[in-house]
């Protein structure tokens, strides 16, 4: 049986909406305030200077979760919108597609984060019903640790947080939203 996620993780910031960008599109200093990811690694196409990652450019991560497992995978950057949107493509433990959308309105930004995913490790996958809620938790919490550490990062202040799992049986499970 197959482990199938989605998962929408929502930020309200309040801030400087260049620095809030920056530092959410600077992937590779993430591992700097992001305190689950235990490793990060370019892999190919990378800039040659920190800051947006260009289209085409891999990463390698290995996160923690919160309770004991890893994930390592490779994040391949499918197409950015700048100052709005990255696209990626996800490959290893986590396969599937991701997406981070940035909607600024003043000093407000509302980041959200989509993922529409599965685990590949066999223990995983043995009992997907069993196992979903520990690891919708441990994704919830991943996210938290995530967004205390980009809020530090980018000195925005955190407005409000929610994190969604949708469930198989829901419409909406298998499409990405816009």
């Amino acid at each position: 049986m197959s482990a199938r996620y989605h998962f929408v993780s929502t930020f309200r910031v309040v801030g400087d909406p260049e620095r809030v960008w920056q530092v959410l599109s600077d992937v590779e200093d993430w591992g700097l305030w992001w305190g689950c990811l235990e490793r990060f690694e370019a892999v190919s196409g990378a800039p040659e200077h920190r800051g947006s990652p260009a289209v085409g450019s891999e990463y390698r991560h290995t996160l923690r979760s919160p309770l004991g497992y890893r994930l390592r995978y490779v994040m391949r950057i499918a197409g950015i919108e700048p100052q709005r949107s990255v696209d990626a493509e996800a490959s290893g433990d986590l396969v599937g597609r991701g997406r981070a959308v940035a909607e600024v309105a003043g000093d407000e930004a509302t980041i959200r984060f989509l993922w529409l995913v599965e685990l590949s490790k066999p223990w995983m996958r043995w009992l997907p019903p069993v196992v979903r809620p520990a690891f919708t938790w441990a994704h919830r919490r991943l996210m938290a640790d995530f967004g205390a550490g980009f809020t530090a990062a980018s000195g925005a202040g955190l407005v409000s947080t929610e994190h969604v799992a949708l469930r198989p049986r829901d419409a909406s499970f298998w499409v990405m939203p816009e």
